[in-house]
């Protein structure tokens, strides 16, 4: 007789809207293939782990994700919950014995990710961070260009994304004790892990850099429609940063990322260059010259395919078939130091050395 292939046991901790609409549907959707069962949904929220749970086949609802990592044998924890508890839930899924994806940032600081790391090597088991730029199409072609060795050597980057009105409103991402950081660590994140990735994933040395809060405590200015209003008095985190980083090699990026700035519309742009070409994301292309012209390589068509899809697709064939993850915690881990430099020199007013 056949042997019955296991169907790898799921669980979520962390059923808010980053669950709901990002993971959770790509999960049930390798449900419906036969691959996992979502056999458990954490969430402080009743009602959000009630709503969810009943999406899935055969799914318990559990209030503490400790009592949820006793009550099953999980393969996969999916952590989805506010940057404070990453670290702590990660850990606890590890000890536990199961491979964990956790939603971006990695944690709340340098250290937390170190003891993050520390823990899936004394587990043996897989860790890996949902930035989930790196599975998009774009992100995909142009590390083929970057691969093929276009570029040549690669010497200096810059990258942005600015809302003009964008203040998240639900969840608590304005509340330093929740979040550590606003934009920086929101979605200066994305920007740094697939811009360094990008570049090959130099080793940062040092970093320089600058926080403002211009916009987010203000009850007097007009905020876009982004969930539930929050309350302005709250607001501890900052809504606009700005930073210099210097790499092994002599390789540099500059960057800034901001929720809310007095732009013409929103920016989310990026530029690598190297001394034989170029890429970026706005326009998407490949940008070179020869001895007569300039030149550039763009796309006609690139397939549309989800990057949260990928990358939980991408987790779950590396659980069952023991293979390496694209995004690698230590790379996460390089991005957090990055991100811890940039608010001390903010806060010191000097360029802070990474170890």
């Amino acid at each position: 007789m056949a042997k019955v292939k296991k169907k790898l046991q799921v669980g979520i901790i962390g059923s808010g809207a980053i669950a709901r609409d990002q993971h959770l549907p790509y999960w049930r959707e390798l449900e419906a293939e036969g691959r996992v069962e979502i056999v458990g949904v954490c969430d402080i929220v009743k009602e959000r782990r009630d709503v969810e749970a009943a999406k899935c086949v055969q799914a318990k609802t559990y209030a503490n994700y400790k009592k949820m990592l006793e009550a099953v044998d999980f393969d996969i924890i999916d952590v989805c919950t506010q940057n404070r508890v990453h670290a702590l839930a990660t850990i606890a899924a590890l000890q536990a014995g199961a491979h964990v994806l956790v939603e971006k940032p990695m944690a709340m600081n340098t250290r937390e990710c170190e003891a993050m790391i520390a823990a899936a090597k004394k587990a043996k088991r897989k860790l890996m961070v949902a930035q989930h730029m790196r599975f998009e199409p774009r992100a995909e072609k142009l590390k083929e260009v970057v691969a093929s060795g276009a570029l040549g050597k690669i010497y200096t980057a810059e990258t942005k994304w600015l809302r003009r009105r964008g203040i998240p409103g639900w969840g608590k991402f304005h509340l330093k004790k929740e979040s550590l950081g606003g934009p920086l660590i929101d979605i200066g994140v994305h920007m740094m892990d697939l811009c360094v990735w990008l570049m090959g994933s130099p080793k940062p040395v040092a970093a320089s850099g600058k926080v403002y809060r211009m916009f987010g405590d203000r009850p007097d200015l007009f905020n876009a429609d982004w969930g539930v209003p929050y309350k302005p008095k709250e607001f501890t985190v900052e809504d606009y940063a700005t930073a210099f980083v210097r790499f092994e090699n002599d390789i540099t990026m500059q960057m800034s990322v901001s929720w809310a700035a007095n732009t013409h519309d929103e920016i989310e742009d990026m530029h690598i260059l190297g001394d034989k070409g170029g890429i970026g994301i706005n326009p998407l292309g490949y940008f070179g010259a020869d001895a007569t012209s300039l030149n550039r390589t763009t796309w006609d068509y690139l397939h549309t395919e989800d990057g949260h899809r990928r990358e939980v697709r991408h987790f779950c064939e590396c659980v069952e078939k023991n293979l390496l993850v694209m995004v690698k915690p230590e790379e996460s881990l390089r991005i957090q130091k990055i991100i811890d430099a940039i608010y001390a020199s903010s806060a010191k007013n000097k360029e802070i050395v990474i170890k």
